[in-house]
């Protein structure tokens, strides 16, 4: 994923360490379910339009589900917050859940019976079965997947020597001024 560098100093050294953001494969699998409900709600929409004074005539097929302009868009809506769920760990985890325990009971709801949901939303029981089973992969991922924390890694270390006058990073340095000898032998 990311990486950030920083310079940590600690006795005359200086360290680069870089460190990774933490991942979980939940983000992954909020991502794809995003992406599916996206691309879903999408093309019913291209298909349906936007036609908010006659919902029930907008009734369209996409992947062997119904959708009407009103379920495309809620549809559509849901894999965007999705996608953006997705973007850390945490968030994923906690999107998976959320959508995944209301896609269940829906689903179920849907499934079980169909028929107050069929003039406004356009669904019939197989949307029911997959919000069911969308909801279930969530849950079950957002169960199962850990999270990932980077670990320390030391990239380079390297002594700094102090660039104070006088110091041996001074006398070595190119350009010295006359009179530096002295103080050079001073300090040894």
């Amino acid at each position: 994923m990311f990486s950030s560098r920083r310079v940590a100093a600690r006795d005359g050294s200086r360290t680069r360490v870089s460190e990774r953001a933490p991942w979980s494969p939940a983000q992954l699998v909020v991502a794809i379910v995003g992406l599916v409900f996206v691309v879903l709600g999408g093309v019913a929409l291209a298909r349906a339009g936007l036609h908010f004074n006659d919902v029930p005539l907008t009734r369209t097929q996409v992947a062997g589900l119904w959708f009407t302009d009103v379920s495309a868009l809620v549809t559509l809506v849901g894999g965007v917050v999705m996608l953006v769920g997705a973007i850390d760990p945490d968030s994923a985890k906690a999107t998976m859940w959320l959508f995944g325990v209301v896609l269940i009971a829906f689903g179920l709801i849907v499934a079980i019976s169909p028929q107050p949901f069929t003039n406004m939303w356009g669904f019939n029981a197989a949307n029911g079965v997959f919000y069911v089973v969308a909801g279930a992969v969530l849950v079950l991922a957002g169960a199962v997947s850990p999270v990932f924390y980077s670990r320390r890694s030391v990239v380079s270390r390297r002594r700094v020597v102090d660039d104070e006058p006088g110091s041996v990073a001074e006398a070595a340095r190119p350009g010295r001024v006359a009179g530096d000898d002295e103080r050079d032998r001073a300090l040894r």
